[in-house]
């Protein structure tokens, strides 16, 4: 098995690529760095077409600082994605959970699949499924 491999880290931000997946924790943090994560996973998936998505959302503020997640499936989905691309979203705070059903019902709109768990286990499960 390969060990996974970081490949940002920032305030408010770690992007890890797994095998078979690339995981996103995002937040807590202002406005500014949540939103330079979502950007900086746009890019990493983008660059690394990556077909599974895990985002762990994290709110201390303000979780409408997390709809910077739903421009992000819009380039990701300008860009191209796998036929067999999945989103896992995870909210770790109750107040991030419409903010990530919003971003669910963004993805069906792009024609991606995306679904938002309470856990992380139930997430990678459907990841990997």
């Amino acid at each position: 098995m390969v060990d996974p491999v970081r490949i940002h880290q920032a305030a408010g931000c770690e992007i890890i690529q797994h095998p078979g997946y690339l995981r996103a924790t995002v937040g807590p943090g202002l406005a500014d760095e949540v939103q330079e994560c979502y950007r900086a996973l746009a890019a990493a998936c983008i660059t690394r077409a990556c077909n599974r998505v895990l985002v762990i959302g994290e709110a201390t503020l303000d979780p409408f600082y997390h709809l910077a997640g739903r421009d992000t499936l819009r380039s990701i989905a300008l860009a191209g994605v796998p036929a067999d691309f999945r989103l896992a979203l995870v909210a770790m705070n109750a107040g991030l959970i419409a903010v990530f059903d919003a971003a669910v019902v963004e993805a069906g709109r792009l024609n991606l699949q995306a679904r938002r768990f309470i856990t992380r286990e139930e997430a990678e499960r459907w990841l990997e499924s």
